[in-house]
């Protein structure tokens, strides 16, 4: 009787997110005609220097995402090549030692990742000397992949920008079961790991990341402090692209909706607080250091370019991490994009922002050339 019921219950909740889905979709589309013809005088845009591509997008984008969090839709993570071929790589876990101390968990274990090599796979022994990006995809630690379909247009960014070869890496999501923290540091370390036994001089590695993914770059590199370099070296620098740095803050979803700046950034609340409960693990508050990175400033020897949109609201929070970080004597440089909104080396390409996300990483690559020298 009791698989009965649970197979009963299961149904209900296709069919509930079945109609949810044909609702959602059914409302966007008699929006869209709404917003295609509101958005085309300038003035009523989100803001009067964004373009009609931009607005319409902004909206359409939000919509998706709001939808998404309500079903909290699952994202697969195949460990099969697929479009990818080649450029697809299997990573295992790497020593032992390199997942002690916070890494320690019981139901969470280390296991097998995927990665995407962009523009062609590295070759150990090749002595290549380019620098080389390890890449974290943004999503609130619950949707998202480091797949080209999803991270492509970050990848040609970066690779550009950088003269290098990226790594960009799928990590666990707490949507999925038993993938609350620290499944994802755990597969960060994994990636970064697999970069050193691959050959990659530390000295040429640079994090880069969006939103929730820059959150777990920082805290690899806290990971990495905290062991006193003694486990892993430290990367070069870090490239952060509107850091999603306080998820305790996120488990209130009314403080995103009271943001001034909420209107013209198309992250939903609901999606952040859906991360937000996910991924803090029972044995760990919300603010915990390695949860909300801006509750305990650390110091790294890697540099941290931060690049936020005047317009996201993670602005505020970007800019406090980055005055907290420069406090305890860390290299940090703050760019912002005025009239940007949120993840523009993420989705800038999706969103409109395009132009900007590659002006913001070029010139990251610049500044990460000046702190060479």
């Amino acid at each position: 009787m009791p698989q009965i019921a649970k197979s009963a219950a299961t149904r209900r909740e296709r069919v509930g997110n079945a109609a949810w889905t044909a609702g959602g979709i059914i409302l966007t589309l008699i929006k869209l005609p709404l917003w295609l013809l509101y958005f085309i005088p300038q003035q009523l845009r989100q803001h009067p220097k964004w373009s009609y591509r931009q607005a319409v997008t902004n909206e359409l984008m939000r919509a998706f995402l709001y939808h998404s969090s309500v079903l909290q839709m699952r994202t697969s993570l195949s460990l099969e090549p697929g479009v990818e071929k080649e450029l697809f790589v299997r990573m295992p876990p790497q020593d032992p030692r390199f997942y002690s101390g916070v890494l320690t968990d019981g139901a969470v274990q280390p296991c097998v990742i995927g990665g995407i090599w962009f523009p062609t796979v590295y070759q150990p022994g090749s002595h290549d000397e380019r620098n080389t990006v390890l890449y974290f995809h943004g999503g609130a630690f619950v949707i998202g992949d480091g797949r080209l379909a999803v991270s492509g247009f970050a990848a040609a960014t970066l690779a550009k920008s950088f003269d290098a070869k990226v790594l960009s890496f799928s990590y666990r999501l707490s949507s999925n079961p038993n993938c609350q923290f620290p499944a994802a540091l755990q597969d960060a370390v994994t990636a970064y790991a697999y970069l050193l036994d691959q050959g990659v001089d530390a000295r040429r590695i640079i994090l880069a990341g969006d939103s929730a993914g820059c959150n777990l770059a920082i805290t690899l590199l806290r990971y990495i402090a905290d062991n006193n370099g003694t486990l892993l070296p430290h990367p070069v620098a870090a490239v952060l692209c509107s850091p999603w740095v306080d998820v305790f803050l996120a488990l209130d979803p009314g403080s995103q909706q009271r943001h001034e700046k909420s209107p013209a950034d198309y992250v939903p609340s609901n999606l952040q607080s859906w991360g937000a409960r996910t991924y803090v693990p029972s044995h760990l508050p919300a603010s915990d250091k390695y949860i909300s990175p801006n509750r305990q400033p650390f110091r790294t020897k890697a540099a941290l370019w931060i690049c936020l949109g005047g317009l996201e609201i993670l602005r505020d929070e970007g800019i406090s991490f980055a005055e907290m970080m420069r406090a305890e004597g860390n290299r940090v440089e703050v760019y912002i994009e005025p009239y940007a909104n949120h993840a523009i080396l993420g989705v800038g390409n999706i969103t409109g922002f395009d132009k900007e996300a590659e002006k913001a990483v070029k010139r990251a690559g610049e500044w990460v050339l000046e702190c060479r020298s």
